[in-house]
């Protein structure tokens, strides 16, 4: 992981413009469809802490450059700003990203960085031995301060962290107020001039778009082109406004089916029929006939990923009707969404095969060595590797059930090539250490987040297990070092820039007033006690870094190129935010896309075809008539089930 200069001086070659080319990561390596030095490779490139300053203290972002599959690419490449703030997506590099930027990349070079911050990018924020040694005293919190924010418990276990780590950082003298949006498009103009980009293009996704924004507005030379995937506008107060984001993908779905004749016949009142569900299960959890509960938790949980999750909108369909189900007291449609029953019906997820506990290790790995091997000769060296590399572990498996499981997990979640993770994820993880240790815990976990056989594989393994197995599980889970990490970098940079760009220009108390004008409370209330909590939870970290100016709106002045994206069932960036941010750009162009999540481009070939017709021709008009099929086909009261 980069470092910052231990003198705390640059010199002259580290206050240079000129990149540095580093190894990648061994996370980034582990992929058989992409070569180092060959269709990637990675640097970094030193940037001022604090640029009024600039030949002060130094510290590195680390970036990868995925190298176009054109033979004559074009000479303008795209710099891929990600989510968070403070996500970092450096690590998907050659996985999860280059299936999302395949569509652009037959056409132009990819640079993704780490912000500062984030990722490999970590600047001078460091906590992760803070966090180790009060990992456990976290957890003995975690319920409390869930039980007062609403938070889930993995998060409530990072807010009793997130204080520790900030007044270690104060200790040691580290200025926190640079780590803002400001900076970060400022780090981002550095990278440009550093790689030598006459000319250039930005697709910003998530808070990658506010910076994107910001980077407009500080019109570096160059700069071409901008598409702005799934909007968080300066101008919006999104902390504190950010419930608003899950009713609104709510009727975003209701929408479509009011726009369908048959579906707002059989559902015309669904935000009342919804409210009434939420009340009664509030009064009394139903239970399927397998003893799953349904309780307004675990319904707003199934709505909103559904809504949200890539290769989970198939469920989308659905919902008018579970939400039906449910109000005539009937949960059977509710436990086959939960548990992805449908799935296979929708996606044509693999037969079902069954397996001996003791084989899973070898018949995972052998699993992917016989699929790459039948990609090519040119894979089969790999795959004959794997398949060593099962054997070798079937060889020296442990007996219990639940190393097999934590094993397993481990597996799929270091291979990233044949893993199906989404955003999620990593939240989910760290949360299911505090959950109910119980089977259906774990069989949740895994249809949430794992199909095809590796869905079958872990379920198989549930199924096995005995009461003491699943204890010893999450025995394990609250024991994993990389908690601590997990918890870092998704709690603390993501406060580190709340507090700096946002507050006090969002509010704990203007978060609390709105909970009045919400119409699906069992949708927001939850939310906006967590944003009300965080907002008021800046103790240690500077606040009111970034001026009003920041906080108008941007417009540009047509000069540069801007697409915006959005999908209608985006529970991070609403919808009308994205449409806002478009009229308020000069000669922007709009897109939404339906029954799409947060990213359009991880949803659909549509979106990511319609992202390269941009980037080729940013002055024309794009062709986004595909988005008209992506409508789900709404399944009525009387129609049958898969």
């Amino acid at each position: 992981m980069a470092q910052f200069c231990s003198d705390g001086r640059a010199n002259a070659q580290t206050s240079s413009l000129r990149p540095e080319p580093v190894p990648c990561p061994e996370v980034v390596t582990q992929t058989v469809t992409e070569i180092e030095g060959e269709t990637f490779d990675c640097g970094i490139v030193r940037v001022p802490v604090d640029y009024g300053d600039p030949d002060g203290r130094q510290i590195e972002l680390m970036y990868g450059v995925l190298r176009s599959t054109s033979m004559s690419p074009a000479v303008d490449p795209i710099i891929y700003l990600h989510g968070g703030p403070g996500g970092g997506e450096l690590a998907s590099l050659t996985n999860t990203l280059t299936e999302r930027l395949a569509t652009l990349r037959t056409r132009r070079d990819i640079v993704v960085f780490d912000q500062r911050g984030s990722g490999f990018s970590p600047g001078e924020i460091e906590c992760n031995e803070v966090f180790a040694a009060n990992s456990d005293a976290a957890f003995a919190a975690a319920g409390e301060i869930a039980e007062a924010s609403g938070m889930n418990p993995g998060a409530a276990a990072g807010e009793y962290l997130i204080p520790l780590c900030a007044a270690h950082l104060n200790e040691h003298g580290v200025d926190l107020s640079q780590y803002n949006t400001i900076n970060n498009a400022r780090d981002v103009v550095r990278l440009a001039e550093a790689l030598g980009f006459e000319s250039f293009n930005i697709y910003g996704h998530s808070y990658g778009t506010r910076l994107g924004l910001e980077v407009l507005r500080q019109d570096p030379p160059g700069l071409r082109a901008i598409l702005l995937d799934s909007v968080l506008p300066t101008d919006v107060a999104w902390r504190e406004r950010l419930p608003e984001t899950n009713e609104e993908a709510f009727l975003g779905i209701y929408g479509m089916c009011l726009a369908d004749p048959s579906c707002a016949d059989a559902y015309p009142n669904l935000v009342e029929t919804l409210n009434g569900v939420f009340t009664a299960l509030s009064e009394q959890p139903l239970k399927t006939e397998s003893g799953l509960p349904v309780t307004t938790e675990g319904l707003e949980q199934l709505i909103l990923s559904s809504a949200n999750q890539a290769g989970g909108e198939w469920r989308v369909r659905y919902l008018p009707r579970m939400i039906q189900d449910l109000s005539q007291g009937n949960p059977e449609l509710f436990e086959a969404l939960s548990l992805m029953l449908y799935a296979e019906a929708e996606t044509a997820v693999p037969p079902t095969f069954q397996f001996e506990a003791s084989s899973i290790p070898a018949r995972l790995m052998l699993n992917r060595a016989n699929s790459l091997a039948l990609q090519g000769d040119e894979l089969l060296h790999s795959a004959e590797a794997l398949a060593r590399q099962a054997l070798d572990m079937a060889s020296e498996a442990e007996e219990s059930l639940a190393a097999l499981f934590l094993r397993t997990l481990s597996q799929l979640e270091d291979v990233p090539y044949s893993t199906t993770l989404d955003g999620t994820y990593t939240s989910d993880r760290v949360a299911l250490a505090l959950r109910p240790a119980t089977p259906v815990e774990l069989r949740q976990f895994v249809q949430r987040h794992y199909s095809g056989i590796d869905a079958q594989i872990l379920t198989s393994l549930v199924g096995q297990m005995t009461p003491d197995d699943v204890s010893e599980i999450f025995r394990r889970l609250r024991n994993l070092d990389r908690f601590s990490e997990q918890l870092h970098e998704l709690a603390f940079a993501l406060r580190v820039f709340t507090c700096n760009d946002s507050v006090p220009f969002n509010s704990a108390e203007r978060a609390r007033a709105r909970i009045a004008s919400y119409r699906i409370p069992g949708l927001t209330e939850r939310e906006a006690r967590t944003m009300a909590y965080e907002l008021g939870a800046c103790d240690g970290f500077p606040t009111g870094t970034l001026g009003e100016d920041f906080h108008a709106p941007v417009t540009g002045d047509g000069s540069v190129f801007v697409m915006v994206f959005t999908g209608t069932n985006d529970i991070q960036t609403a919808t009308s935010w994205s449409e806002q941010a478009a009229n308020n750009l000069i000669g922007s162009q709009f897109v939404r896309f339906p029954n799409t999540g947060h990213g359009t481009t991880l949803f659909s070939q549509c979106a990511r075809d319609v992202a390269g017709a941009f980037f080729d021709q940013p002055e024309t008009a794009v062709n986004a008539a595909c988005a008209s099929d992506l409508v789900p086909n709404f399944v009525l009261p009387d129609e049958p089930l898969p």
